[in-house]
């Protein structure tokens, strides 16, 4: 009875030895989280445990999260160069598992600008909407209403577990409701200031088109940097 209770015990010391061993060796395996190359302004963080703090380039982004800001707008450039641009009075929460990112969205306007040559797969929850696998720009904005501006290729958001799929072109905006229906559908002009509510950093300007161009061109969509600020739009190619 002795040797049976003490092989048992060392064979639960061997397995909690290996589970430390693991750690130690693969710390990313057990802690996940988002490293970041710069911040501008303010970022307010509340991590899981009730802990409050100043986001900063050493202090990384972990699961659980929640990010706001205050009466200033913010950016957050990770060291993929995917970039969160805050407006005042922004907030989400961030959720990661593994190579999934999960940006849940609670209030104010915030760009999303992912970098398309990253890893890591991003997603978009906001209220009881879901948008999946985003790349390049999106912009959220829940104030009187919920908004959604979309630069890229045409995309599909779910309501409520992938009940209803609503179809979001590219350069357009979407007004949504509480109950999974578009209110409003705009087209993005190049008079719309997106940008008024973040940093210069965060700006975008839209592509003039010539209109007298041969129209058998296909037009192809592109972002490209001027002077710092992103300028986004249909060309011809």
């Amino acid at each position: 009875m002795a040797t049976y209770s003490l092989n048992y015990v060392n064979k639960n010391f061997s397995k909690y030895l290996l589970f430390f061993a693991f750690i130690i060796i693969f710390p990313n395996a057990s802690l996940s989280e988002i490293n970041i190359s710069k911040i501008n302004n303010n970022i307010y963080v509340l991590n899981l445990h009730g802990k409050r703090f100043f986001l900063n380039e050493e202090t990384n982004i972990k699961s659980g999260d929640y990010l706001s800001t205050r009466e200033k707008p913010a950016t957050i450039i990770f060291q993929n160069n995917t970039k969160l641009c805050f407006s005042s009075n922004s907030s989400l929460k961030i959720l990661i598992n593994k190579n999934k990112i999960n940006f849940k969205f609670t209030k104010g306007s915030i760009l999303f600008s992912i970098n398309k040559k990253s890893y890591e797969h991003y997603n978009l929850n906001f209220f009881s909407y879901n948008l999946e696998n985003i790349e390049d720009i999106i912009i959220l904005s829940k104030k009187n209403n919920l908004e959604i501006t979309n630069f890229k290729n045409n995309l599909s958001i779910f309501y409520k577990d992938d009940i209803n799929k609503i179809s979001l072109p590219s350069f357009t905006i979407l007004k949504l409701s509480n109950n999974g229906k578009v209110s409003k559908t705009t087209k993005i002009l190049e008079t719309n200031k997106f940008s008024k509510n973040f940093l210069a950093d965060c700006v975008i300007k839209l592509l003039k088109t010539n209109k007298n161009e041969n129209k058998n061109f296909k037009l192809q969509y592109g972002c490209v940097s001027q002077n710092g600020k992103l300028v986004c739009g249909n060309k011809y190619k």
